[in-house]
Order: structure tokens, then sequence, then C-alpha cells
């Protein structure tokens, strides 16, 4: 398929140890929907015209991860070319769409394979389109810019080979230095305080709750941002909206406890990574923490975290985490599962934190639909079990509550939904 291997980085391998940490999980692994809605059906020609634009593909999705038999450098080999699995489900009560889209969340990807789809309809309610990635091979800006392809026609391999095109054991030295500074950061976070975290049973269900706001109650949003965090600073004031609402969820903790957020964040465009890069996992964190003290009122957290974005952004640690992450790659998901349980709270975070910013998908017209709504649902690893995630589509914003049934009382959830909708409303 390609003339060199294809060759994994720091956050493929990490991608493969929340793919690990999540075996036992009803989903077996570590997967995500991008789900489009939309008011009509769509047609069953133009759902098979997709599966034909896929079929160059297929090897690709159809692949495995594999380690050098000398030097054990992962890598991701192609297999065999197997059609996408595509399943369609018919609804008699509007009202079941919701646990329609959870339990194909909850369902495991066909063995090998790294992408599927399910078509959800009702007559009243419309269609729903769910595509289900592997985080093995995609992630979130990736997995929307492969539909935004398929929409425009058949979707040509590039001539290069996605990935690393060396295994990149000669920066020894890069790799130790920035393991260094992430080590040294780690140890400050420890020193500041004990951070809040809940961890969920291995073999826990995906659960979800998606927040969609209307145009105007985007705009307002935008506005009260603009007022409290500063121009362009929705990211921290997101964030600042949404620590707000986790403090109320979880009990009270000590006068120094904190919340350590792994901010991820797309690094498509930086550090020779391509802007259309589809495959492979092109992000990193920005780790935020946050003393919960401040979270009393939300508004007063927000200089605190633009602040620590910005210095975070002038260390580089961004690019640190994807260099040191590459030493990771030697160890067995097992090994490095077993040392992350052993440093403790200060590694796994309380809740992650994602806002895609805008959509990849150019026109609202998709496979003979028109699409109302782009969002995405991410599984949680067990060992953080909490996630929020914002994204924008159509001048609307999503947030969606991603978790691990058990964690929480479900009369919790549903009271954290309540706060952090009427937040992002500006009703409290």
């Amino acid at each position: 398929m390609f003339s060199r291997r294809i060759y994994l980085d720091g956050f493929d391998w990490i991608a493969n140890l929340l793919n690990y940490q999540c075996r036992l999980t009803p989903g077996r692994g570590n997967h995500f929907l991008i789900v489009l809605k939309s008011k009509e059906n769509f047609p069953k020609s133009a759902l098979h015209s997709l599966q034909k634009r896929l079929e160059p593909l297929l090897p690709l999705l159809n692949g495995s991860i594999r380690r050098h038999l000398l030097h054990l450098a992962p890598y991701w080999k192609p297999g065999k070319p197997e059609a996408l699995a595509f399943t369609t489900e018919h609804l008699l009560f509007a009202s079941d769409f919701p646990m329609a889209v959870e339990q194909y969340a909850n369902r495991p990807l066909p063995r090998g394979q790294a992408l599927a789809a399910h078509l959800i309809f009702h007559p009243e309610e419309g269609a729903a389109l769910l595509f289900k990635f592997s985080h093995l091979l995609f992630d979130g800006r990736g997995a929307e810019l492969l539909l935004e392809s398929l929409r425009k026609g058949k979707f040509e391999l590039p001539e290069e080979a996605p990935g690393l095109s060396s295994p990149m054991l000669n920066e020894w030295e890069k790799q130790f230095s920035c393991g260094r500074q992430i080590q040294n950061r780690l140890l400050e976070i420890r020193k500041e305080g004990p951070t809040a975290v809940r961890h969920a049973c291995d073999t826990a269900a995906s659960a979800f709750r998606v927040l969609s706001l209307t145009e105007e109650e985007t705009d307002n949003l935008r506005r009260r941002s603009d007022r409290d965090a500063g121009p362009f600073m929705l990211t921290p004031y997101l964030l600042a909206l949404t620590a707000g609402a986790v403090h109320h969820l979880l009990p009270p903790g000590g006068e120094k406890e904190q919340f350590l957020i792994p901010m991820s964040i797309d690094m498509r465009g930086q550090d020779t990574i391509p802007r259309d890069a589809v495959f492979f996992n092109q992000w990193s964190m920005l780790p935020i923490s946050i003393r919960r003290s401040l979270l009393e009122n939300p508004a007063a957290s927000i200089p605190e975290i633009r602040k620590q974005i910005f210095i975070r952004t002038g260390e580089r640690i961004a690019l640190a985490y994807r260099a040191a992450t590459r030493l990771m790659r030697i160890a067995p998901p097992a090994a490095l599962l077993g040392i992350v349980r052993k440093m403790g709270n200060s590694t796994t975070g309380s809740f992650m934190f994602s806002f895609v910013s805008g959509t990849s998908l150019e026109q609202a017209k998709f496979a003979g639909g028109t699409i109302t709504n782009l969002y995405h649902l991410p599984a949680m690893p067990p060992m953080t079990g909490l996630g929020v995630f914002f994204n924008a589509f159509n001048n609307r914003l999503n947030a969606v509550i991603s978790y691990r049934s058990g964690i929480f009382p479900e009369s919790d959830i549903e009271h954290f939904t309540g706060e952090l909708e009427r937040t992002l409303k500006g009703e409290s």
C-alpha cells in the first residue's frame, strides 16, 4: 500500500494505552463517535456511494499495531480490504434517540477495523448518521477531515504515507530533556496540593449528556466571554464555567485541593504536522491546575486559567509532551498502565476538556442529507471517568458530558448537566 513503514508517534502510543485501559468496558476499546443529525433520512444510494468512496482506504482502516523486530518501534501495518461495517436502526419512539446513540457508542468496533457507521431513523425526529472511529488511527479533527473528504468525493490516499517516516530513535537527548520538563511540571502540581479525582470501574459503560445551544444562545455566550475573559478567549472562559460546575459535582475537598485538567489541543500546523493530516493522533496536552477554592466564583478563575495557558504555551509544553511520549513506546501498555497507577492522581487528571472550534465540514450537505448538527462523543478512560467536550457547528455550540456509568449517582449527573446548561446560557 505504501513503500515505507508507518511508525507511530508518542500520542499514538498514548491512544494505545487508553485502548488497553478500556479493554474490559462494553466497547472493548478507546473509540469515539461523530454524530451527524438531519431532519430527513439519508438516501440509501448516497450511503452506498459513501461506502464506495472508502474502498481505497480499507487496508489502512483494517490495520493493526506491530513492532519492528530489531529496535521494537511500533508501526501500523495495513490489513485486508474488508468492507466498512454499516448498520441501520429504525426507532418506534422519538424519545429513544439518546439511548440508541449511547447503546451504539458502547458496542465494540468490528475486530481489526478502525471505522464503522450506523444509521438511526425516526419519522418525526429525523435521522442521525453515526461514525465510530478508533483512536488508534484517528483523533477528533482528523475524523472530521476524513468526513469532509468523503463529502467532496472519492478519498485520495496521499502519495506519502501518514504517520512517522522513521522511528525517531536518534533524538534521545531531546526526548529526555522534554521528559524532564514534563516531570518537573508534574512535581510542581503535586506540591501545589492534592488532586481531586474520581475513578470509574474498569468494566463501566460509557454514558453521555448532550447540550446544544441555539445560534442566539451561542452569540450571547461569546459576548459574555469577550466581556469577562477578553477577545478570542472563549476556550479559557468555557473551561472556567465547566470547572465551576464540576466543583459542585464533586464532594468538598481540603483547602488546598485542586483540579488538574489535561486540556487537549490540536497540533496541526505546528512541529511539521500538516494542517490537513487525517490519520493518527496529532494532538497534545496543556495541563491546567486550578485551586478549588477559586471555583466558588468561576469568573474569579478566568485570569488564572488564562495566565496558565499563556505560560504553558510560552514554555512549549505541548511540544514537549509530543517529544517526551516517544520514550514510552518501548513499554507495553500493561506496564505503562501500572506506572500510571503508581504515580497517582497527578497523572490522570480530574476531568478532561477540549474545544474543537469550528468544523472541518465546509458545507451542511452530506450523503444526500442536510446536516442540522454535528457533535463528538468521546469515550472516557475509566481512570479519569469524566470529560466535557465542546465543539462548534453551524454557528452553534455543543457541550458533551462524557462519563463512565456508576462514577456518580445519576441524580448528581442530572444536576450537573442542568447547572452547566444554565451557566452556558447565562441563567445563573
